[in-house]
């Protein structure tokens, strides 16, 4: 789809995007949640998604992004002023190198959610429900071709299965599919998830040691300090994460519940990939490239108001706080609702 649309389908997907905007607003609306909204330029805590496409701007007085996600300023907001649930769509700007291959855009509207005294299956619960919308949606539209529909109508019937990474990992090697406890999903590998279970599916406890650093632990147990990630797959430790998987799409909903405890934040923001990346960054622009204790401060800075909002001693009743969210491309949405084989600009 998409090779060669007609003027007439062009204006029905206009129609279509904007019945899909208008119905998030409404259902979002009926459940309490608040939508906010917040700056395209930032600092480190906006550009953490994927420090490697991060857009970096160039004579601005601190080292500044192009956002990536809203996330930690989402957090904030709700622990902060004490609201229930907020979401935005916002752009998300990313310099990928994929950008073009069907599936990976340089730019694109990005729904995000986050929500006090919400637990996993509360979230797995919501983002069924969304989704549900939107297919109902996608079913008065003429762009969206009779099959397609019967397809939808099928997913409303039935709720996407959901079903741990380790239980998929166990079902493709079974199948005779190569992969490793602890490796990622590539897009292939979600296109055969799918295909397993017949319509979308929701895939829950990902691997500790490849997943956002303030993704909550399932495993409580104090956090060692400097484990390998080799270490971190052969104990098979997980977060509380889902990503929604559906159909011509691929993960589409990357969510989790958040963490609440301070030293873990701390010491797994530090250790990350993601931090060390960003210091790299801050090195290669301000100074000689070496990550100097100083660059590494100045990386540091941006992340201590949402790192002190868990701060025991100045918030010891936020230990209590569940809380959990999610980030959606609204383009593969619209994708799906589709059926297409393109990421659709949105």
């Amino acid at each position: 789809m998409f090779c060669k649309l007609t003027r007439e389908d062009h204006r029905e997907l206009v129609k279509l995007k904007g019945s899909v905007g208008n119905a998030i607003r409404d259902h979002m609306s009926q459940t309490g949640a608040v939508e906010s909204f917040y700056n395209k330029i930032t600092g480190g805590t906006g550009a953490c998604e994927n420090i490697p496409t991060a857009f970096i701007l160039q004579n601005t007085p601190q080292l500044s992004f192009l956002s990536q996600t809203d996330q930690l300023s989402m957090e904030a907001e709700i622990l902060e002023f004490g609201i229930d649930a907020v979401w935005t769509v916002g752009r998300s700007f990313r310099n990928e190198p994929r950008a073009g291959d069907g599936r990976h855009l340089a730019e694109f509207a990005l729904l995000e959610y986050e929500a006090r005294d919400m637990d996993l299956s509360g979230l797995v619960e919501f983002q069924q429900a969304l989704l549900n919308v939107v297919m109902e949606t996608g079913l008065r539209s003429p762009i969206i071709s009779s099959d397609h529909k019967e397809r939808l109508k099928r997913y409303l019937k039935t709720p996407a299965e959901v079903i741990s990474y380790s239980d998929v990992i166990k079902r493709l090697n079974d199948g005779g599919v190569s992969i490793n406890w602890g490796d990622d999903f590539r897009s292939d590998i979600e296109e055969m998830v799918c295909l397993l279970f017949n319509g979308p599916v929701q895939v829950t406890h990902y691997p500790e040691s490849i997943k956002f650093f303030n993704m909550h632990r399932t495993d409580r147990g104090r956090l060692e300090e400097g484990l390998p990630i080799e270490l971190y797959n052969r104990r098979r430790y997980t977060v509380e994460c889902v990503d929604f998987l559906l159909p011509w799409a691929g993960e589409t909903f990357g969510a989790s519940r958040r963490e609440e405890d301070y030293r873990t934040l701390t010491v797994k923001l530090r250790e990350s990939r993601m931090f060390k990346q960003m210091a790299k960054i801050r090195a290669d622009q301000v100074g000689s490239g070496e990550v100097t204790d100083e660059i590494a401060k100045a990386a540091w800075e941006p992340f201590v108001p949402y790192l002190e909002l868990f701060n025991p001693e100045k918030h010891p009743e936020r230990k209590s706080v569940q809380r959990s969210g999610f980030g959606l491309g609204m383009g593969r949405l619209i994708q799906f609702v589709l059926g297409s084989t393109q990421v659709v600009p949105f």
